[in-house]
């Protein structure tokens, strides 16, 4: 009876491992939708931003945006000693 015993428990292993395969699977086809999603919206974006800039270099603005201002915290600090 231990080699029958031993056989259905290796058996419901074997099941439950495949339904854990299958569950990461549907996971994954899930992430994969999500990430095309997010690349249409990236794209989108990019163009969008592309045609911000041509704009603004059509109108005589700069062609990159400028440098963000220093911080609060970064203006209270003393220059660098040379």
């Amino acid at each position: 009876m231990s080699a029958v015993g031993d056989a259905l428990k290796a058996l419901k292993t074997a099941m439950l491992l495949e339904e854990r395969i299958s569950s990461q699977a549907r996971k994954v086809e899930q992430l994969a939708l999500s990430v095309v999603e997010i690349d249409k919206r990236l794209a989108a974006l990019e163009g969008r931003m592309e045609g911000f800039l041509a704009a603004a270099s059509a109108f005589g603005g700069r062609t990159r945006p400028a440098k963000a201002a220093p911080s609060r915290d970064q203006r209270s600090l003393p220059p660098p000693k040379s």
